[in-house]
């Protein structure tokens, strides 16, 4: 689950949270407008405290 969670992106369009990864191939684009702009979402890794 971390390296999935590591993958999201808030589309710089129409600012709906996708994942950069599914299992057959990688997104590089808004799966609802098809924008190209996108933010990547900071993670904080778990339990590194």
């Amino acid at each position: 689950m971390g390296k999935l969670s590591r993958n999201l992106r808030i589309c710089g369009n129409c600012g709906i949270a996708y994942s950069s990864v599914s299992f057959t191939r990688y997104i590089d684009q808004c799966p609802i407008c098809q924008s190209r702009r996108y933010e990547p979402i900071p993670v904080k890794d778990q339990g590194n405290d």
